[in-house]
């Protein structure tokens, strides 16, 4: 298999690219920002729908902006949702390393303080096995003790640094297992990202195609999103995001993954799962999404009928990730063309 290939986080055939490319020099050039590559990322990634949270601050910083947008803000909103899982992680190696280089001094000072008592007990004994005076062993008891006791407060603080380097060790595990848990998940909706499918859907495949599993892909995409959002507004349109995302996870089970795909499009991968299994698990995602309502608590009001159509693909043994998702996106294609709300398999049965 393309590795590289197969995890490319921007799959979009032609048609979708080209729209996004269109969408993404439109907005740049309405608030006359330069097209560099990494300001065109984030536009890509804003008209794409790809990445909410980043669409929020882009729009409230073009809003309080009086003039073109500022060149470090747009850098800091790169470098906050492209590069912060990195930043994050460096921050993380340099307080380990400040940890250990202090353990491997502690380390150090303890030998050298074991050498040294090693040094003076056999200087003590050779007095005893010799004919020594009493103030020589007076002497050499006393040093004794004193070094014993350095030796004691020695292994104290030894005991005590690692008693820190525990701690400190326990508060990174925490901390980089956040970091994971951030970089795999969709700040919107709370389910697993672009990211996090790409490397649930790769790992999915090999075990299936090692064992000879039955697996079976769903890509699903809420019907009229788009005139939704601009009749209700963008708010509403995340709520009804999530309620879709919080429906996905309610009705996965077991090592199932529900993720966001892009924009209003999802994606379910369902391994150790045949066509007439993906075909139950997509229905009933259907019907409990079209039989929920969104209300508007201020009026009392409905939103209107929430739907999604919904596309399978089952895994072949030669399939690659691509082709996976290819026929999974034909099947929802055949599912918006014949009237949407529905459950379309494209392939043969």
């Amino acid at each position: 298999m393309d590795v590289q290939r197969e995890m490319n986080p921007y799959p979009d055939d032609y048609a979708k690219a080209s729209e996004h490319l269109r969408q993404a020099l439109a907005l740049l050039s309405k608030h006359q920002i330069p097209p560099s590559p990494l300001n065109y990322r984030i536009s890509y990634d804003v008209t794409a729908g790809r990445n909410e949270k980043l669409k929020g601050e882009l729009v409230q910083h073009l809003i309080a902006a009086t003039e073109a947008a500022s060149d470090d803000t747009l850098w800091e909103l790169y470098a906050k949702h492209f590069i912060q899982d990195d930043l994050a992680l460096d921050e993380l190696r340099k307080e380990l390393r400040t940890v250990v280089t202090s353990l491997q001094d502690e380390f150090k000072r303890a030998g050298g303080n074991i050498a040294g008592y090693t040094s003076t007990l056999s200087r003590f004994a050779g007095i005893l096995d010799k004919e020594s005076s009493t103030e020589q062993i007076s002497t050499e008891v006393q040093q004794v003790i004193h070094d014993t006791r350095d030796m004691e407060a020695s292994q104290s603080r030894l005991e005590n640094q690692m008693a820190h380097v525990m701690t400190e060790m326990e508060a990174m595990r925490e901390e980089l297992e956040q970091v994971r848990k951030e970089s795999l998940t969709d700040g919107l909706t709370g389910i697993a990202n672009r990211k996090a499918f790409d490397t649930a859907i790769e790992q999915t495949l090999r075990v299936a195609q090692d064992t000879n599993q039955s697996t079976c892909l769903l890509l699903a995409d809420i019907d009229h999103f788009k005139s939704f959002n601009d009749t209700h507004g963008h708010l509403i349109g995340d709520k009804v995001l999530r309620f879709v995302a919080s429906t996905l996870k309610r009705c996965i089970k077991g090592k199932d993954t529900a993720a966001r795909f892009g924009g209003e499009e999802f994606a379910i991968i369902l391994p150790n799962t045949d066509l007439t299994g993906a075909r139950t698990a997509a229905e009933q995602i259907r019907n409990e999404i079209s039989s929920g309502t969104l209300i508007n608590k201020n009026r009392g009001e409905a939103y209107g009928s929430i739907t999604i159509s919904i596309g399978i693909a089952k895994l072949n043994q030669d399939d690659n990730v691509l082709d996976l998702i290819h026929r999974a996106d034909e099947s929802l294609y055949l599912a918006k063309s014949r009237g949407r709300n529905r459950v379309e398999f494209a392939g043969a049965a």
